[in-house]
């Protein structure tokens, strides 16, 4: 029993390590343990280090850290990549030359295709670029038009020195503007953007499915093993808790190769399966994790009672009407957006480039009645949002079709 719980609560470190790292910081479990165990990993127990360092150590450690530290921390580095792959086929270097003599013939044509295809998966991902240059920069400021929400046109990259297109962000790592920039991805080596991310989507669901398959195919082997070995009177009483547990981890030590890869898979499934499910939000959401932080901003406005929407035609001129029409895209929206503690009064100007207003006028002017308060996230509209086909056309790169409203 020591020697599965050993290894089970390893494994379980490790993703539940890995899950809060890569996980933490999304919207969605902001104000939970996981943001806040996030924050402990990342804030507190460093900065606590570095209290204590500068106490004891006047700050060696730190200045060391820091200088070894910064190739891990802030380069694109292939060792996650490496760790990744090693971790991958290390698992099928052990588990495979035990497992298939035992398989049945059905499996045998499709345990080649379940393993091969991660790797060409995750080979495209890798040395496919979303990246925006110069000879292609025309071309990408036509892949999306500006919202004017969370895109606003005239922005221009102070490192690319290029205006930066809808939907693009520059990547410290990549040190370049990535397409539709959907985050960078440290097990890639790369971002997952515009010309990569069905290649993204197509290795997470391979991967649950690898993992599954696995996991399922050495429960079989597994279980073989117990009625080959195991007593029938042991077999019977393993209606327990206590008693299931130990007959298991017997079988695991009796066919290790088998039941320590079968118990990795097991619970690193849940891990891919997560990334697989979050990125179907998205898609059905129609934004990408960039954009859903930038959202979750807004919806914390929506919330305070700080956001107000009017009609582009009540409040915009003739030549403010050309930045939301430059574009053929499928879904144009007449909404105009602007946030601030109170409605915008009589006399404003709305700030180019931004939701924000400023005034020519006494402060103390009426209300401008043509704006109304925003109450709720289904007030505003997404013009990225074309319906959950158009928007997996639009992430795999094929054309979109209007959404109907």
């Amino acid at each position: 029993m020591g020697f599965l719980r050993t290894i089970a609560l390893a494994i379980l470190a490790i993703s539940a390590f890995t899950f809060i790292a890569l996980f933490g910081r999304l919207p969605a479990f902001r104000k939970t343990p996981i943001a806040f165990l996030y924050r402990a990993v990342w804030v507190y127990f460093p900065n606590g280090i570095a209290y204590v360092d500068s106490r004891l150590f006047g700050g060696r450690l730190v200045r060391a850290w820091n200088q070894s530290g910064k190739y891990i921390l802030h380069e694109n580095h292939p060792l996650v990549l490496i760790f990744f792959i090693a971790l991958l086929a290390g698992g099928e270097f052990v588990f495979l030359p035990a497992a298939w003599p035992r398989m049945s013939g059905v499996h045998h044509p499709w345990v080649p295709v379940v393993v091969l295809v991660p790797y060409f998966l995750l080979y495209k991902c890798v040395v496919t670029k979303s990246q925006i240059t110069p000879e292609n920069h025309q071309l990408e400021m036509k892949r999306y038009p500006y919202d004017q929400v969370l895109f606003h046109p005239g922005y221009r990259c102070n490192t690319c020195n290029l205006i930066k297109p809808a939907r693009s962000k520059h990547c410290k790592f990549c040190k370049t503007c990535i397409s539709r920039q959907d985050h960078h991805c440290v097990w890639l080596m790369n971002c997952v953007g515009a010309n990569n991310y069905m290649y993204f989507l197509a290795l997470l669901l391979s991967l649950s499915v690898l993992l599954i398959y696995g996991t399922c195919l050495g429960y079989s082997l597994l279980r073989t093993t117990l009625q080959e070995t195991i007593p029938t009177h042991l077999q019977s009483a393993m209606q327990g808790w206590i008693m299931y547990f130990n007959i298991w981890a017997i079988v695991i030590q009796m066919d290790s190769r088998i039941g320590t890869v079968t118990l990795l898979m097991l619970m690193t499934a849940p891990l891919a399966m997560a990334f697989l499910v979050y990125h179907t939000y998205l898609i059905w959401a129609g934004m990408t994790t960039n954009e859903s932080a930038k959202w979750s901003d807004w919806k914390d406005d929506v919330e305070d009672g700080f956001v107000f929407k009017s009609s582009r035609g009540k409040v915009l001129d003739a030549s403010q009407l050309t930045d939301f029409d430059d574009l053929p895209w499928p879904f144009k929206s007449n909404q105009v957006l602007v946030t601030d503690d109170e409605p915008p009064l009589e006399g404003y100007i709305l700030v180019p480039g931004t939701n924000r207003v400023d005034y020519q006028s006494a402060e103390d002017a009426p209300i401008d009645p043509r704006w109304a308060p925003v109450r709720s996230m289904k007030e505003i509209d997404n013009i990225y949002d074309l319906g959950f086909w158009n928007n997996l056309r639009d992430s795999a790169g094929f054309s979109v079709r209007r959404k109907k409203l």
